[in-house]
């Protein structure tokens, strides 16, 4: 297997820049609604989003495709939610989810320095490894899923 050298990196980032519009680019889209998440266990996931990182509970419903599966939502700001489904009778999707492409690296989130310093307090006393680079906080939720905290000013 070989890897790209810097010049053939370079190279490919040259030809994704010429993707970018002359102006600000508008999408197609009005942004992100919700991002659809399996999780192993509703309970342990509402409470660590609520109590810890300070993201309410919006909404939990049976979920309107698999009638004994729930669909939780976390507001995550802007308007955003982190949907959250169990589907405790499929065994495969109590995994966690490899590496790879296609998944998801992190979601990086926005947050007050205040209410961060906060957080992180809360992560140490429930014994969450993160790790802090360039001011940032990276952590896993219970599921398993990569989160960053940025501190806004």
């Amino acid at each position: 297997m070989t890897t790209e050298s810097g010049q053939e990196m370079e190279a490919k980032r040259e030809r994704i820049r010429r993707l970018i519009p002359a102006d600000s680019g508008v999408s197609a889209t009005a942004g992100v609604n919700h991002l659809a998440v399996f999780a192993k266990d509703l309970e342990v996931t509402a409470e660590f989003y609520a109590e810890v990182l300070e993201m309410p509970v919006v909404n939990i419903s049976a979920n309107r495709d698999v009638a004994d599966s729930s669909h939780m939502n976390i507001h995550i700001g802007n308007g955003t939610n982190l949907s959250f489904f169990d589907f405790p009778q499929v065994p495969r999707l109590r995994r966690r989810a490899p590496e790879g492409v296609g998944g998801i690296m992190h979601i990086a989130m926005p947050m007050d320095k205040d209410r961060l310093t906060n957080v992180v307090e809360k992560l140490k006393s429930r014994g969450v490894k993160y790790q802090e680079i360039g001011g940032s906080i990276y952590f896993k939720d219970p599921n398993g899923l990569g989160l960053e905290l940025m501190p806004t000013v």
